[in-house]
C-alpha cells in the first residue's frame, strides 16, 4: 500500500497553471494512488525551511510517484508495547515509516531493522521493515532530512 508520509527526492513543478510545485525535501501525506500506479494524491505537510513562500499550505494534488520516497522518522522516546496485541515497541533512536495517523495521537507504522554502527541517511533508506504496529505519535520527531 502506497499511503502515509513521504518526501520529495527531487523538486517537481506541475505544468498546469495553479497546480502543485513541490520543493525537494518536502514532506507529503499520500492518501491514494491512481490505477496506473504512477501518480499519487498528496497533501504537502512541510517544506524545507526557507523554500516556500505560501501563507498557507497548498491544497492536495496529484504528484508523480517517482519523485517520492517513504519518509523516515526517528523515535525520540521509548514506547513499551509489551502486552498490546497491535502495539509497536520503540527504543530511542529507532527509525520508523509512518502509514496512518489518528486524531487521537496514535500512529500506525513500521519499525526498520536496527543495524549496528553508523546510521547514515543512505543506510537508513536501505533498512528493511521488520515489525508494524501502533505507537504514540509523540514518540517520533520530524522526518530525517534528505541528503
Amino acid at each position: 500500500q502506497f499511503t502515509g508520509a513521504f518526501q520529495a527526492v527531487v523538486p517537481w513543478h506541475s505544468q498546469e497553471a495553479g497546480s502543485a510545485s513541490i520543493p525537494q525535501g518536502s514532506t507529503l501525506w499520500v492518501t491514494s494512488m491512481d490505477d496506473s500506479g504512477e501518480w499519487v494524491y498528496a497533501q504537502l505537510l512541510q517544506a524545507p525551511m526557507g523554500l516556500h513562500t505560501w501563507s498557507e499550505l497548498p491544497p492536495p494534488a496529484w504528484v508523480p510517484r517517482a519523485v517520492l520516497q517513504r519518509a523516515v522518522y526517528t523515535a525520540c522516546s521509548v514506547f513499551d508495547a509489551t502486552g498490546q496485541a497491535q502495539g509497536l515497541s520503540l527504543r530511542q533512536g529507532d527509525h520508523v515509516h509512518v502509514y496512518h495517523r489518528e486524531a487521537s495521537g496514535w500512529t500506525y507504522g513500521a519499525r526498520l531493522d536496527r543495524p549496528g554502527g553508523d546510521a547514515s541517511r543512505r543506510r537508513v533508506q536501505s533498512q528493511s521493515e521488520v515489525e508494524v504496529g501502533w505507537f504514540p505519535e509523540a514518540c517520533i520527531s520530524e522526518p530525517l532530512l534528505l541528503p
